[in-house]
């Protein structure tokens, strides 16, 4: 009896290799998932027809009506509706459902369009062929994309799988070795399935408030799913982009607990600094493994923004920004960008939780994708200080807020009770005052009208703080015992944030209020700020909260500004000591975060400012340096020489030859740490030298910006050009 064909006719007739799943691989990528059959047309096999490679210039495919495609005729169909979105099973890879047994999926509409207005459709025909040419695909939304089209397996390992020969796809990455490899690795990173639940069960209750990236309950039920097998959780089985996820997670999870909580895990604290950095790296490999940037997945954005929770202390900014700007492309793709009005969003009871469960997973989705997309406005956003610019546009997309709702039975909930929404919804709300401030400085023309929209914007802000401010969040009300745990560290993280913002706002005229009598309320306003900052970041480092990076990031903007103001006070001002105290005890403060790259760089930055500081008023009393001048110059004696900071010295010492970048570098390998997955243990099996520090001339001026993460503000341009471009003369 002869073997039964695997091959489907469209390869044999291409020549292409095929693997042998039904619908393929290859017709699933062309759009032809429903043409694929292993039976020949027109009675059988005949060489002289079934031979010949399709030509692109036939009729039937020149025509229009035939190639025009659709959202049903483009999707890929699952390979098991039953399997679990974060499992792969054998059984699910090597084999698939016929097309008459998928489920009917119907496209989300993002905004209804009246009954007269013109097809979108039909204006975008141009567009989305021209997309398809490029290999990507214009007509999928958020749910078609994330649930449907994205849940073809992808395995790393030998079995029969849907890939691509072209350049998308190459097993051997730039992690070093092969894909089974670097899984079987991954594989060893994973803790035990008790501490594995222990690390989930804290981020979902002490650390999810603060940037909501993914559903709880829904990601806990993937999990507890994933370990239902007689040998636990399998990365070789699962979905890579999930697995990178769940290591976001853990990062998240092991870099904001206290010590005390995670020696409690049963992690001490060289594993503790040892996993967590292959945690985030093991984050990236997966992403990578899975070909994130090709193969689009909700998973994959929501494993980058939460990584942001892990990233800045590791030392991974700069990592992290290009990451971001990858998953806001991705989240683009997804249709994130357009998940507004649906008619189902309540009912007349109050919930949002319609009668049948494929209605409520289709709301916790959509949920799911409007945090999400919050979050990347916020990251976005709040850069601004630092780059000078933004990529998200308020009118260039129609996604509402998250729902107010209670995440475990998705019930509405009163304005006045908080929810797990709360704080990163009044998070954007601050960051969306950025973009706006942003235009319109650089739409004025003199610095009088620029100056005029610095305090309108601090009137904002601060109005924001006051009046806008939800009742839970109000320093003013007392808390309540049914209210989550984590609001009073919101309250604390609310607080700094608006304190931060008004140095940013008043970042620009920050530098002249040193010398500029016109814009001493810049000067008065952004000191009170940094004490703010300060006070509020000590005392939630006296509490049981999670330690957020950005408590540390604040605090070393806190730090600079008040340092930079020493260097223009007399050293008899009382304001001279009490702020050259306060940076003191905040680089002391900084020292008990002693995995934070956060906090060894600031410490290094605030101490060099100090030391500058004491080194050009030591002994350098005005007339002593005018007695000076006048005895080394031959010529203008009657006015001393006018001398300034000597910015480009100053930064070479910091960042290129001094011993404290000497110890950096020498543990990160370079000013940002570097992603390679395997790491040497043994010092032993190096070669002499191999990890000395190199200092050469990329090291320099320009590279102090990536010492810190961009929510700092603490850039050339904020830093550099101008706040230390002063006369010592001015400043003594």
């Amino acid at each position: 009896m002869p073997k039964e064909r695997q091959t489907c006719t469209e390869c044999s007739m291409r020549r292409q290799k095929c693997d042998r799943n039904l619908p393929c691989g290859r017709c699933v990528k062309r759009g032809d998932a429903d043409k694929c059959t292993r039976e020949w047309p027109e009675g059988g096999y005949d060489p002289r027809k079934h031979r010949i490679y399709p030509r692109s210039s036939t009729a039937a495919e020149a025509s229009p009506a035939s190639t025009a495609p659709s959202p049903r005729n483009t999707q890929v169909h699952v390979p098991e509706s039953a399997v679990h979105p974060s499992l792969r099973t054998p059984k699910s890879v090597n084999s698939g459902p016929s097309p008459r047994e998928l489920p009917a999926v119907h496209p989300i509409v993002f905004n209804p369009q009246p009954t007269n207005a013109a097809d979108p459709a039909a204006d975008n025909t141009a567009p989305v062929l021209e997309f398809l040419t490029w290999g990507r695909n214009k007509l999928s939304d958020y749910d078609l994309k994330a649930l449907e089209l994205l849940k073809e397996p992808h395995q790393t390992g030998n079995a029969g799988l849907p890939k691509d020969s072209g350049s998308d796809w190459d097993i051997s990455n730039g992690f070093g070795g092969t894909g089974a490899a670097q899984v079987s690795f991954l594989q060893l990173l994973l803790p035990n399935r008790k501490q594995v639940f222990q690390l989930v069960e804290y981020h979902v209750s002490s650390i999810l408030w603060y940037h909501g990236c993914f559903y709880g309950p829904t990601f806990y039920d993937e999990l507890k799913e994933v370990y239902k097998g007689p040998s636990g959780m399998q990365v070789r089985n699962m979905d890579l982009r999930w697995t990178g996820l769940l290591f976001a997670v853990m990062a998240g999870s092991m870099t904001c607990a206290s010590e005390q909580l995670a020696q409690s895990w049963g992690f001490k604290k060289h594993e503790r600094a040892k996993l967590t950095r292959q945690w985030y790296k093991a984050t990236v490999t997966c992403l990578n493994l899975a070909d994130y940037m090709w193969r689009h997945h909700i998973y994959s954005v929501q494993a980058i923004t939460t990584l942001t929770m892990s990233a800045h202390i590791l030392g991974f900014s700069n990592t992290q920004s290009t990451l971001l700007g990858a998953a806001v492309k991705i989240a683009q793709g997804l249709g994130l960008q357009r998940l507004g009005h649906e008619d189902e969003t309540t009912n007349a009871t109050g919930t949002l939780t319609p009668s049948a469960p494929a209605q409520r997973d289709r709301v916790i989705r959509r949920e799911t994708g409007r945090r999400i997309w919050q979050q990347l406005c916020i990251q976005d956003w709040f850069s601004i200080p630092f780059s000078e610019m933004y990529s998200i546009q308020k009118l260039h997309f129609t996604t509402l807020k998250p729902i107010h709702c209670d995440d475990d039975t998705m019930e509405l909930l009163p304005e006045d009770v908080p929810s797990m929404t709360s704080f990163p919804t009044f998070l954007c709300h601050i960051a969306g005052l950025m973009p706006q401030m942003h235009d319109a400085i650089i739409s004025s023309n003199t610095l009088y009208t620029k100056y005029e929209q610095v305090l309108d914007y601090d009137a904002q802000m601060r109005s924001l703080a006051t009046e806008g401010l939800p009742r839970f969040f109000n320093t003013r009300e007392a808390i309540q015992p049914e209210w989550p745990v984590w609001v009073p560290w919101a309250r604390r993280s609310l607080t700094i944030c608006f304190a931060h913002k008004i140095i940013m706002i008043h970042r620009a005229f920050l530098g002249r209020s040193f010398t500029e009598h016109t814009f001493d309320f810049t000067r008065r306003t952004c000191m009170a700020a940094a004490k703010t900052i300060l006070k509020e970041a000590r005392q939630a480092y006296d509490e049981e909260g999670p330690t957020l990076w950005i408590d540390q990031a604040f605090m070393v903007a806190a730090g600079i500004t008040l340092a930079l103001d020493i260097f223009h006070r007399k050293p008899n001002e009382p304001e001279f000591e009490e702020h050259r105290k306060l940076v003191e005890n905040t680089i002391v403060l900084l020292g008990k975060f002693e995995n934070s790259m956060i906090a060894l760089r600031g410490i290094r930055l605030l101490s060099s400012l100090l030391a500058e500081q004491a080194r050009l008023t030591a002994d350098q009393t005005l007339e002593n340096y005018r007695k000076r001048t006048h005895d080394s110059m031959s010529g203008d004696r009657g006015q001393p020489k006018r001398q300034k900071f000597n910015v480009p010295k100053f930064v070479e010492n910091f960042v290129g030859n001094d011993s404290f970048t000497h110890s950096l570098r020498t543990a990160s390998r370079g000013v940002e740490p570097s992603l390679d997955l395997y790491e040497p243990t043994d010092s032993r099996s190096r070669t002499p030298g191999s990890q000395d520090p190199i200092t050469n001339s990329d090291l320099g001026y320009e590279t102090f910006e990536q010492l810190f993460p961009p929510h700092t503000g603490i850039s050339n341009n904020f830093l550099f050009e101008d706040l230390l471009n002063f006369d010592i003369q001015e400043a003594l």
